[in-house]
């Protein structure tokens, strides 16, 4: 991002802030494409994505004082839509206790070799939208949002084994997913 850009984003910040409706508007249109597309990897489902990005959107507006302007502006917007997406997803998952976790004791690190140089993002994207809830977003907050696996385990309430465990299975089903399009 350059100066000019720079500035005006901090103008948008300024007048959201100030509850100006425009650059609440400016703000939106800025980032609502890149949000709902991060809530999607999480949900795996075009409309609830739509919905968690509306509800992230009314998260930020209500707390936009909170960002102190050090920083990037982007990772903590993103930070806040990944927190409604987790909290979409435990929501839903005590809600209908679908998925049982299991805890693996002698986890061991995944030897396979990396088989996906020459596939489509398209298809990657696709393949991590079918994993199962928990484990899609394990998936997505460890390789694609970079979180360590303590932090993944304290906002799913879970062990850092089980993430583990989640994670490791992700990955083996991305692979046998991607082996069946592509053959390898």
């Amino acid at each position: 991002m350059n100066f000019m850009e720079n500035d005006i984003l901090n103008e948008i910040i300024s007048g959201c802030k100030n509850q100006n409706r425009e650059a609440q508007h400016r703000l939106y249109e800025i980032y609502a494409k890149r949000m709902t597309a991060l809530c999607f990897r999480y949900c795996g489902d075009r409309e609830t994505a739509r919905d968690l990005m509306h509800d992230g959107f009314i998260r930020i507006f209500s707390h936009i004082d909170e960002y102190s302007g050090v920083g990037n502006f982007e990772g903590w917007l993103r930070k806040i839509f990944v927190n409604v997406s987790l909290d979409f997803i435990r929501r839903n998952e005590a809600e209908n206790n679908k998925i049982q976790l299991e805890v693996v004791e002698n986890f061991t690190a995944d030897k396979t070799s990396d088989f996906t140089e020459n596939i489509d993002i398209e298809q990657i994207m696709k393949a991590i939208g079918k994993l199962p809830t928990v484990a899609r977003a394990v998936f997505n907050m460890y390789n694609i949002d970079g979180f360590s696996i303590e932090h993944i385990a304290n906002e799913l309430k879970m062990t850092a084994t089980a993430v583990r465990s989640q994670h490791l299975r992700a990955k083996q089903k991305l692979q046998i997913m991607l082996k069946s399009i592509y053959d390898f």
